[in-house]
């Protein structure tokens, strides 16, 4: 399915910071330039109560691998990123900022992913990636766990130890994971790692339905397995999650598209207590805006993390490296 953004441009290019020259042989220190993206279109769009928009940017890159981003995950601080691709690649960098709004990304790399043999799987189907999380409490300084859509898997990297050099272990997931539609299985992964469901793991389908057409989550640790399922707002799925600080509660982000250009984003929030239920009930809704009043694009990946400003909010789209008419975009909110 393929998806479409508006044509208007955006203000205020930032020039990238330059790689420092001992930058690694495992990974490939690309330039990308940035412009800052506002989110309400033409003054429309207010958003709710819960949300303040911190900032956004328009990525782009001539590098014929940079694109397809759909998952993230931001270090605690919110200087670092790592996005991983539907193409099966890293992406890392730093996050700047000015006056505490996100201004643009410093020392951009990327990476193809590696199989367990620490080479590049050969097909499209191997390498699809659609979700990235932390691991553990040390965040991006420790392991992560990225969730591939066809020849659906969870695997672990140790990336803080090899870099983009990381072979993949494989980490046991339930077997309904591969259950969905084709290209609609595991799109949304996390690890709790604090809270109630400290070390357990939760992934959401982005089309494995149950028979009220709801969509299919799992917890699972240590071979225990609780199916939840989580009713649809409106014509939305979700293609990804964040466990936010405390791990008490998760975030989705949600996506919405009906032709030729309407393209939708919902985020919704759900208590632990909602997901050990078979039936999570609606959650809490935080937005939900089309693209008619909001800059977005095929928004799928969402990270959280905290400061002295509360929590924090990070969101990257898929442009289905379909650059004549979608853009990888990045927004900020704070949580209020």
């Amino acid at each position: 399915m393929k998806h479409f953004r508006w044509v208007i441009g955006c203000c205020l290019s930032v020039a990238m910071l330059m790689p420092p020259p001992h930058a690694g042989a495992d990974d490939t220190t690309i330039s990308v330039s940035t412009n800052v993206r506002s989110f309400a279109r033409f003054g429309n769009g207010d958003l709710p109560p819960g949300l303040t928009f911190l900032g956004g940017l328009t990525l782009t890159s001539d590098d014929e691998d940079f694109g397809g981003f759909s998952g993230l995950e931001v270090s605690h601080d919110g200087k670092r990123f790592i996005s991983v691709s539907d193409r099966g690649h890293w992406l890392t960098g730093g996050l700047v900022y000015e006056d505490g709004r996100l201004q643009g990304i410093s020392d951009p790399r990327l990476a193809p992913i590696l199989n367990r043999k620490g080479a590049i799987a050969d097909r499209k189907s191997g390498r699809d990636a659609e979700a990235v999380a932390a691991w553990s409490a040390k965040g991006l300084d420790g392991k992560v766990i990225v969730g591939f859509e066809r020849r659906e898997r969870v695997e672990r990297f140790n990336i803080a130890k090899h870099g983009f050099k990381a072979k993949a272990k494989r980490i046991k997931s339930p077997k309904a994971l591969a259950q969905g539609q084709r290209n609609g299985e595991l799109e949304a992964l996390g690890r709790f790692s604090e809270g109630p469901l400290e070390g357990w793991l939760v992934a959401i389908s982005e089309r494995n339905h149950a028979k009220d057409d709801s969509l299919r989550g799992w917890l699972w640790r240590k071979g225990k397995t609780h199916e939840f399922h989580i009713p649809r707002h409106e014509d939305y799925l979700i293609t990804g999650l964040a466990i936010l600080p405390g791990g008490r509660e998760i975030i989705t982000v949600e996506r919405s598209f009906k032709r030729p250009i309407l393209v939708g984003m919902t985020l919704r929030r759900f208590s632990v207590e909602d997901l050990q239920r078979r039936n999570t009930g609606p959650g809490r809704l935080v937005f939900s805006g089309k693209l008619t009043s909001y800059q977005i694009d095929n928004m799928e990946g969402i990270a959280a993390h905290e400061d002295e400003r509360g929590t924090i909010i990070t969101v990257i789209s898929d442009d289905n490296f379909n650059k004549s008419v979608q853009s990888t975009v990045m927004f900020q909110f704070r949580l209020n």
